[in-house]
């Protein structure tokens, strides 16, 4: 690379900073989510941590390969970089994976595809989770994990998505006896 006078440029981002008492916070949310766990009991299999996560269908690189000292270096790409599918994974605390919830950015779903069982498929028109999409979530994947028909305590942990904090979730967690913990931003 050197004899040709080429170099790896890297796409460069600005970085958040850490509160100044970042360590503090994160003390104090341990102690929130260890104390619900300690005073409700709760079986390993019954605490789960999920989360949604965003799947680039075309995913340029973050660096290329080009000659040193040139001031712009152009990155071809497929046209599909916004093209997104949303996962929503989740897995216990003794090491379960539930079945993953895949949100298509579509309409409605073709009716001729066939996915597999394991997998949950729905279509949302920007292809992100909805509050609505969340509640379907804790029907068909939380409701139905394999320790939910003990009808015991559980808890899920969260982000501070608004779509986890409406009080529609809040009510069906409830009902379905589950402690949400949120994750602060």
């Amino acid at each position: 690379m050197r004899w040709m006078g080429l170099a790896l440029r890297h796409r460069t981002t600005i970085c958040q900073k850490l509160p100044k008492d970042f360590e503090q916070k994160l003390l104090n949310y341990q102690r929130y989510i260890t104390n619900p766990r300690k005073t409700l009991n709760f079986l390993m299999g019954q605490m789960a941590n999920a989360n949604e996560t965003a799947i680039y269908l075309d995913m340029p690189p973050n660096y290329m390969l080009e000659k040193k000292g040139v001031k712009e270096v152009l990155l071809k790409t497929t046209g599909c970089e916004k093209l997104h599918l949303t996962v929503m994974l989740a897995a216990t605390a003794d090491g379960r994976k539930l079945p993953p919830l895949i949100i298509s950015k579509r309409k409605t779903l073709p009716k001729s595809e066939a996915f597999p069982k394991d997998v949950k498929v729905r279509a949302q028109e920007k292809g992100w989770m909805t509050e609505e999409l969340m509640l379907e979530w804790l029907k068909i994947v939380w409701g139905r994990r394999p320790t939910a028909f003990l009808n015991q305590p559980s808890m899920l942990v969260l982000n501070a998505f608004k779509g986890h904090l409406t009080d529609s979730m809040k009510k069906q967690l409830r009902k379905m006896k589950t402690e949400l913990v949120v994750i602060p931003g």
